[in-house]
């Protein structure tokens, strides 16, 4: 069996803090160490965030996009050309930010050789879920779940330092292996807007080599 990585880099552009609200703020990465699925369980990476205290001024969000390829040729897809978009640093993936880094996207991926039934789906979104609003100060939490076919997802709400935000984590596995794990945090009020414009043409660009995902996993 091949072995499963899955790495989460979930960040987030808060606006200030609780005492600070109309201050928005920017983000860094800090570095993403990646874990293996094991009998005994899984275990996720996440990676932390540092405010800086210069904010960057809102831009409009393109219409354009344009293709990331992978380095390793394991995926390909299309984001918007002027957002921000970085690999990520020690795994297959990306995160990409908009509207003053207030959108926040990352998807990541990896492979095993037998297909992930429902309980184990949801079991690694759940811990992604816990460990990462154990990350950040959060309240409110109003989560769903649903299964359908090869995914498991979770969507909802949450306060994250007293902006109101549309939360989705996704899991889904192709038949030749290759698991995609996504997160999507963004203001509620932009949801029904970047789930239109943003959020659907990427999924419906997305490419995935399994055989390459896989040989990376034998590594």
């Amino acid at each position: 069996m091949g072995r499963l990585i899955i790495v989460l880099a979930i960040v987030a552009s808060l606006v200030g803090c609780a005492e600070q609200k109309d201050t928005p703020t920017t983000v860094s990465f800090a570095t993403i160490a990646p874990t293996a699925l094991t009998n005994q369980g899984t275990t996720i990476a996440l990676a932390t965030i540092t405010p800086t205290s210069a904010p960057t001024a809102t831009a409009p969000v393109s219409l354009t996009f344009s293709t990331y390829r992978d380095p390793r040729g394991v995926f390909a897809l299309d984001v918007p050309s002027n957002w921000r978009t970085e690999a990520l640093k020690n795994g297959i993936g990306i995160s990409s930010f908009a509207y003053n880094a207030s959108v926040v996207v990352t998807i990541s991926f990896s492979w095993q050789a037998t297909q992930l039934d429902s309980t184990k789906a949801a079991e690694i979104v759940e811990m992604v879920k816990s460990q990462t609003f154990a990350t950040y100060l959060t309240r409110d939490v109003q989560l769903n779940s649903a299964s359908e076919g090869a995914t498991y997802r979770l969507e909802g709400t949450a306060t994250l330092n007293a902006q109101p935000m549309y939360v989705r984590f996704e899991l889904s596995q192709t038949t030749g292996g290759s698991i995609m794990l996504q997160s999507w945090l963004v203001p509620q009020e932009l949801w029904p807007e970047v789930e239109t414009t943003f959020y659907k043409p990427m999924q419906q660009s997305l490419s995935i080599d399994d055989e390459a995902a896989a040989a990376l996993a034998q590594e």
